[in-house]
């Protein structure tokens, strides 16, 4: 057994000071230190697979990540784990608690069949992981064998904890609510007809020009980041694929590591009801720098035009009760236009909500670099690496 600090002081040595995810009584001792010591930041995840999508985008950002859960919900995190952190090669430090654990003390039957298939699940998605260090002199050389793996492959290294691995720290700080102030009263202004609205390509046009050279733009995947790239590529712009519902936590994991810059989520309505609990952890944390653009046409276009069940609800409402600090819907290109050359957008978190029409202007191309690829360039146009600012 060892202590919180006998891991996490290494962890800090080597730059690990951003540390997300869900809460597990095996990780209770971690996740305590963490959060009572300022050096650190802790931001508490909706789920694992928004967890694994902050981290991304913190890493992107030029930081250092830590993602921790219990292995009941590594499910929830295959898509962004393989999608996402394996497609663009991110590298990231993930603690997996090993409930269930074959052999071990009697644990919750829920955990029978995952604590069995852990470690093999790991293996399927190509993970390297080791077990977490239950002796202080072990904790160094793993550390440096996750370097190591970090700088061959530039991909996710697991640390499997098992029950006593880490001893008991209780928590000395408690977390305060947020305090929101809502300067928007509002309400759904849609005045046009579904076939006469506006289409993807006018909105990212908008975008593009609010935007300009140094904003970050994350598009989500499908054919909001095809339509951006056919419009006009640029190397502040992040195109995702798979991992859908992930740009806004990916977008806001890298508000959190460049504060200095404005970062733009466009995300697509299929997408944002999938992952919905993002609303709640950006609400919460209220990043100044970050606008989430939601266009909104009703229906998954890049998969045959399925409708959504966009149609009947508010996102404005939703974002609103969740914090963000203002809140604009409309259907109208010169509202739309307005918003987002405005002063409004410095004063952060905004969520737009842009009603469109379905499908896309003539046939759409792929960007030309590897995903992988976008994400170094991204690295290089932010050029050096980023603090955690608390």
């Amino acid at each position: 057994m060892i202590t919180a600090d006998e891991f996490l002081r290494p962890c800090l040595d080597r730059g690990f000071n951003f540390f997300t995810g869900t809460p597990c009584s095996y990780l209770k001792p971690i996740i305590n230190y963490v959060i009572d010591h300022e050096e650190y930041r802790f931001v508490d995840a909706v789920n694992e697979g928004d967890a694994v999508a902050m981290a991304s985008g913190f890493t992107i950002g030029g930081g250092r990540a830590v993602v921790m859960f219990q292995n009941s919900g590594l499910g929830n995190a295959v898509n962004p784990l393989t999608s996402l952190a394996y497609t663009f090669r991110i590298p990231l430090l993930v603690i997996v608690t090993l409930r269930g654990e074959p052999g071990g003390e009697k644990d919750e039957p829920q955990h029978e069949l995952m604590g069995l298939i852990t470690t093999r699940l790991l293996d399927t998605m190509q993970i390297k992981w080791s077990y977490f260090p239950d002796e202080n002199r072990k904790v160094a050389d793993l550390l440096d064998r996750a370097e190591e793996y970090f700088d061959a492959e530039s991909r996710p290294y697991a640390l499997v904890m098992r029950k006593k691995d880490v001893d008991r720290y209780d928590l000395v700080k408690k977390s305060q609510p947020g305090k929101f102030e809502f300067h928007v009263n509002h309400r759904d202004q849609f005045l046009l007809p579904c076939e006469s609205r506006h289409s993807r390509k006018e909105a990212l046009r908008e975008i593009q020009s609010a935007a300009g050279k140094e904003t970050i733009v994350v598009a989500s995947t499908g054919y909001n980041g095809r339509e951006l790239h056919d419009l006009e590529d640029r190397e502040n712009q992040f195109y995702m694929v798979g991992s859908m519902g992930c740009a806004a936590a990916l977008g806001f994991g890298l508000s959190l590591a460049r504060h200095e810059r404005r970062i733009i989520v466009v995300d697509g309505d299929g997408a944002l009801l999938m992952r919905t609990g993002n609303l709640a952890t950006v609400g919460f944390h209220q990043p100044q720098n970050l606008i989430h653009v939601l266009l909104d046409n009703e229906a998954h276009d890049s998969t045959g035009g399925q409708l959504t069940v966009s149609r009947g609800i508010s996102f404005a409402a939703a974002a609103k009760a969740f914090g963000y600090k203002h809140v604009i819907s409309t259907d109208r290109l010169v509202v739309f236009r307005e918003v987002m050359n405005s002063r409004l957008l410095d004063q952060g978190p905004v969520f737009v909500h842009f009603k469109i029409r379905k499908g896309a202007t003539g046939e759409l191309g792929r960007p030309h670099l590897q995903p992988f690829q976008v994400k170094e360039r991204l690295m290089m146009f932010l050029g050096q690496k980023a603090e955690v600012v608390a």
